[in-house]
């Protein structure tokens, strides 16, 4: 009886361990954590590729940590991430989704400002290997020129695109726009 006793109480405590791991945000070895940033270089290149993939993530770091990256800031990782698109170097990473660096908020209307128009507009979009955004579809929007607003803002958007055998590929992402009065 003790010893039935005791390896109940064994189970209890790893089920126990366990739950606290996973609330306390310990990832689990089955599901990758979603990037953040531009990845460290984890598959063998060139001296050539390691220089640029570093120039890239230096430059992506200046794109998320200021509150409002300025036109150099993006300038700079346009700049790296198509040279080495046009130089044809490899990213030393496996494949990945599409990383969204910045994402500018959108600009109220005056016409939705005076009829105090609040919600949220989705918009389907393409991200182009190439760093820059492709086609856009509004799948819910909202009135007076609110939609208009926030296609000019994800058309902003500095992201790292998708890779797939070593290559950027183009992706399509779901971005949601919130306009808010308070």
């Amino acid at each position: 009886m003790f010893r039935f006793i005791a390896v109940c109480f064994a189970q209890i405590l790893l089920v126990g361990s366990v739950y606290v791991a996973n609330m306390q945000g310990v990832a689990s070895p089955q599901q990758p954590r979603r990037p953040y940033g531009v990845p460290e270089a984890s598959l063998p290149c060139t001296p050539e590729e390691q220089t640029w993939w570093t120039e890239l993530r230096a430059a992506s770091e200046d794109v998320r940590y200021p509150h409002r990256p300025g036109d150099k800031q993006k300038k700079r990782f346009l700049t790296a991430l198509r040279n080495g698109v046009e130089k044809s170097l490899a990213p030393p990473v496996p494949d990945a989704r599409a990383v969204i660096l910045w994402k500018t908020e959108p600009q109220y209307t005056e016409a939705a400002r005076k009829r105090e128009i609040s919600g949220s507009v989705t918009l389907q979009i393409e991200l182009l290997a190439n760093g820059s955004v492709g086609k856009m579809e509004v799948i819910q929007g909202l009135p007076e020129g609110l939609n208009d607003a926030s296609a000019e803002a994800a058309r902003k958007t500095i992201f790292l695109p998708a890779i797939k055998n070593r290559q950027f590929v183009n992706s399509s992402v779901r971005i949601v726009m919130n306009f808010n009065i308070y």
